[in-house]
This record gives structure tokens, C-alpha cells and sequence, in this order.
């Protein structure tokens, strides 16, 4: 008689946890198909490292975390260029990153300026993938690191189609179209010299700026171009000597990202984030907010932040 009534307690277990496992995959499967299941589902899968979760954007600009440095994915109807890669211990990185985005070759390869922490990582990415272009400022200024003795190199010995491009110049990406605009002078001091690009997809916009300063903002100011973006790269990571408020207000953004880990320097500085929060502009920070991404699916933009 005990072993029966004992043998009916494990059946009811039994049956009790079979009843219950079925309760929660079927709570799990309607909270699946709600917008916070599938943001969460999409967050999970992106963590894990399963493959493009971004649902196939018209454009997607991801600002990759990687300390004091650049390092910006640009994707658009299969085709993605790089602007920047990073210090040298990015590359490795940056290559597991791209290939977790489904990116098995760039189309274009485009460097701001010569300074380690923007161009450390192409030496090591060139050899990773295959670059269709290596795109630079045509006044930029060459560097004169082991780094870009490595690039110099690699670019020849593979044969990679250089442009250098002047203000006006475009280059495009799937339906994005990045255009010069700067530098607009010759400049002796790299951060100055470095190439100032503007995306356009429809009506969306985007404003990278490498390192620039306040001297050459202010030259991109008195040349007349349009400067107006809804996305602004914040130049030189957030440093006092750029972002001037003349220039932010021409820029008028509605997003902001900085690039920016832990240094001496201790940047973004306070009066930046100053000015930054008088436009208006809802900002991210790679230090604070790990790697930013930004969709625009030709109406609206989604934005993913990695912490």
C-alpha cells in the first residue's frame, strides 16, 4: 500500500511539472510575440552573437565601442564601409564584430586621419578581409607610426584602389551617399586636416567629424555648405577644443554620440556636454553606453545601445 500511494505522489509531481513547464513555454510564447519580447529576443540573440538582428535596415550606423577611439559601421542594402578602426588592439575586435553582422567585406575602408587611435587597426583588418576602396582626405596629413607604415604597405601590395577626396567628392554605400565636406584648408595639425563626411539616406543625415577643432570648424562654418544633420559623430571624443557652440548650432542634431573610454584626458568634457545638452540633442556615450547602434528603415529610427 505505501509503495502504491508513493508511486500515485510521483505521478502527480510528475504531472505537475509537465503542466507547469507547458504554463510557461506558453506564457514565454505569447510574451514572444508582444514588442517587449521581441526587443528582448532581438537583445538576447544579439548578446549571444547570432547573426544580423537589426531586421534587414535601410541603413544602420553602429558607433562600436573601443575605448578612446573610432571605430563606425555603416551598412546599406548589403553593402558596409568602415570609417576608422580603432587603436591597434581594436582589430580583432572589430573583425569578430563584423563578421557577427553578416559584413565578410568591406566596400570601402575610410580613414579620418592618420592618428593611431582612428587608423591603428586597418593594417591588421586589411589582412582579415577583402577592401573593395580605402577612402582619406585628399589634404590629409600622412602619420608617421609603425601603424601607418604597416597600412601604406598593404594597401599597395593588395593593390587597393585609393580615393582621396576633396570637399564635394562622394562616395556611396547601398543607398547612403557620404560626401566631403572638409577639410576646406591646409592644415599643419592633423585633427584639423581630418576628412569631415556627411550622410544622406532620404531624408536622414549624419555628420562625422574625425578630430576636427575649432579651427576648422570654423573654416567649415565661413565655406557656406550645409552643416544641418540629425546625427552628430561628436568630433575629437569630446574634447574642449571642438563642438564650438556656433558649430553645434549650425548642426542643429537631434542625436549626438561620442566615442570615448577612460584616459588622462578624462574626456567628454563638462562645458561640451554643455553645449551639447543646449541644442537639444538626445546624446550616447560608447564609455557609458558600450557600442550605439542606429537604424533608420526610411521612415523613423530605432536606436540599440549596448548597455
Amino acid at each position: 500500500m505505501k509503495s502504491s500511494l508513493k508511486a500515485q505522489a510521483r505521478r502527480k509531481r510528475r504531472l505537475r511539472t509537465k503542466c507547469m513547464a507547458v504554463l510557461l513555454l506558453g506564457v514565454l510564447a505569447v510574451f514572444s510575440c508582444t514588442p517587449a519580447g521581441i526587443s528582448f529576443w532581438k537583445q538576447a540573440c544579439k548578446a549571444a552573437g547570432f547573426g544580423d538582428w537589426s531586421g534587414g535596415q535601410l541603413l544602420e550606423i553602429h558607433v562600436m565601442d573601443v575605448g578612446k577611439a573610432d571605430a563606425i559601421l555603416i551598412k546599406s542594402k548589403g553593402e558596409a564601409a568602415l570609417l576608422d578602426a580603432g587603436k591597434c588592439s581594436a582589430a580583432v575586435p572589430l573583425a569578430d564584430y563584423l563578421s557577427r553582422f553578416g559584413v565578410e567585406k568591406l566596400d570601402y575602408l575610410i580613414m579620418s586621419h592618420s592618428d593611431k587611435d582612428h587608423m591603428g587597426g586597418m593594417p591588421q583588418l586589411l589582412r582579415e578581409l577583402p577592401v573593395g576602396g580605402f577612402v582619406e582626405a585628399a589634404s590629409g596629413l600622412p602619420g608617421g607610426s609603425q601603424e601607418w607604415e604597416d597600412l601604406e604597405y598593404l594597401l599597395e601590395s593588395r593593390e587597393v584602389m585609393r580615393l582621396a577626396l576633396e570637399p564635394g567628392d562622394c562616395v556611396t554605400v547601398g543607398e547612403a551617399v557620404l560626401t566631403a565636406l572638409g577639410p576646406v584648408q591646409t592644415y599643419e595639425e592633423p585633427n584639423n586636416a581630418s576628412l569631415v563626411l556627411k550622410l544622406t539616406c532620404g531624408p536622414f543625415s549624419a555628420l562625422f567629424c574625425g578630430d576636427m577643432e575649432q579651427e576648422a570648424e570654423q573654416d567649415l562654418l565661413d565655406s557656406g555648405q550645409d552643416l544641418g544633420a540629425v546625427l552628430l559623430k561628436v568630433g575629437h571624443h569630446g574634447s574642449k577644443t571642438s563642438s564650438s557652440t556656433e558649430f553645434l548650432q549650425a548642426v542643429q542634431p537631434a542625436y549626438a554620440v561620442i566615442s570615448t573610454g577612460p584616459d588622462r584626458n578624462r574626456l567628454p568634457r563638462e562645458e561640451v556636454l554643455i553645449r551639447l545638452e543646449e541644442t537639444g540633442a538626445k546624446l550616447y556615450r560608447t564609455d557609458t553606453d558600450g557600442t550605439v547602434v542606429f537604424q533608420y528603415d526610411g521612415k523613423s529610427m530605432t536606436i540599440d545601445t549596448e548597455k
